[in-house]
């Protein structure tokens, strides 16, 4: 019997930790964060199979929250096996995948922007050399899964381009696909500072390189601050025509405060035909190109005040601004928090901080119409601080 103590032991401390882990994931689904969304007025069927999800962030607690009518849940919680004790959490939209597709999916990082889905396949691709190191002269790899989805089927290869400057790091933005063309967007870090925007396009058939294109590039300069903004929503997988972004040179303010920008300039990728445009934006509009957003072919500029949201957009392969679409529910910004905005279906879903909860809007994109108004409320207000934050960062239909 003694010489089967250790291994006793062993399995208590497993059975003590796996047990624990549940009965503290059950306590902070229920008393941590006791959000759900309160209906005030419009069609409740608008909320029937949403989930926000999101962060929670209160003092020393920080939590990934799926939110619904129903109330909020830890995101890890949906792991109900030993997995998720040493998985991360996994997000709504690459659950399936998992179900469906498990010997793909597996290794695979679960961001939505390193994949392409269509009807017949399902296309991964990794950071260039796994996000190491690169000098100028050498390789940058990068390879790509490809599953055909009728047959359950994958196959892979890598490509290889020559490195136009050393990098830190590469990381992947969006995967677009058109015909047999796979064209990867990078951003590349210059380990001098700096960095620079490529698109690899790739001959799916032929499984070679045909094109490195830098679509933008910033150098470090002493004393200014520069960055490269996208305006696109990677957070979802969709293949969208263009890329939009904005390369902005400030001065570096020591002292804190607002920078003094420079330059400013923003540019249109088209990935029909590998062309770039500047795109100006008018000047009444700049002091709104924080909430700014890409949307299919249309650029969005949100305008919110107290009494409604006014949607400027223009229409990229038109060249012209459309009427704008006024949405008449209050939407003053609360200074602790940027608003959320999305696009689904032709409506738009805006989650903005009010003093005492989050409201919640849902609207015909074409119309303005009010489809739906709620709040996502606190249910008991004494367990939360109130500078407590909680953003959203993605709105799912699971129906």
């Amino acid at each position: 019997m003694k010489k089967y103590w250790k291994m006793i032991l062993i399995s208590f401390v497993i059975v003590t930790a796996i047990g624990s882990h549940y009965i503290q994931a059950a306590r902070a689904t229920k008393n941590d964060f006791p959000f759900k969304i309160e209906t005030t007025s419009g069609n409740k069927e608008e909320i029937e199979n949403l989930i926000l999800q999101g962060n929670y962030h209160n003092g020393a607690i920080y939590r990934l929250l799926n939110i619904s009518k129903e109330g909020a849940t830890n995101q890890s919680s949906r792991q109900a096996d030993i997995e998720g004790l040493i998985a991360p959490s996994v997000p709504l939209m690459f659950q399936k995948y998992i179900q469906e597709h498990r010997k793909f999916m597996r290794g695979k990082h679960l961001a939505p922007w390193k994949y392409f889905e269509d009807e017949e396949r399902l296309i991964y691709t990794t950071d260039p050399n796994n996000a190491q190191r690169v000098i100028q002269g050498k390789s940058v790899a990068l390879q790509i899964d490809i599953l055909d989805k009728q047959t359950n089927n994958s196959s892979s290869f890598e490509i290889n381009a020559p490195a136009k400057a050393s990098y830190g790091s590469m990381y992947v933005n969006d995967v677009y696909v058109e015909d047999e063309e796979i064209k990867i967007l990078v951003t590349g870090y210059l380990l001098t500072g700096g960095q620079e925007l490529h698109v690899y396009t790739v001959n799916e058939k032929s499984k070679e390189l045909e094109l490195d294109s830098m679509i933008a590039k910033i150098e470090q300069e002493e004393g200014f601050y520069s960055n490269i903004t996208m305006f696109n929503d990677f957070n979802k997988i969709q293949n969208e025509n263009y890329y939009f972004y904005m390369v902005e040179k400030s001065k570096d303010r020591m002292g804190g405060g607002r920078p003094d920008i420079i330059s400013s300039h923003m540019y249109l990728y088209n990935n029909v035909n590998n062309e770039v445009e500047e795109w100006e934006l008018p000047a009444e509009l700049k002091p709104n190109k924080g909430l700014m957003f890409l949307h299919e072919a249309e650029i969005f500029i949100p305008v919110l005040s107290a009494n409604d949201l006014k949607l400027n957009r223009y229409n990229i392969e038109k060249k012209q601004w459309e009427e704008p679409v006024n949405f008449n529910y209050p939407s003053d910004v609360d200074e602790k928090d940027t608003p959320f905005l999305q696009i689904t279906d032709d409506k738009l879903y805006f989650v903005n901080r009010v003093s005492d909860s989050h409201s919640f809007y849902i609207g015909d994109l074409r119309t303005g119409e009010s489809l739906y108004e709620g709040k996502i409320i606190n249910e008991n207000s004494k367990k939360l601080d109130t500078n407590y934050s909680l953003y959203i960062d993605q709105i799912t239909n699971i129906n």
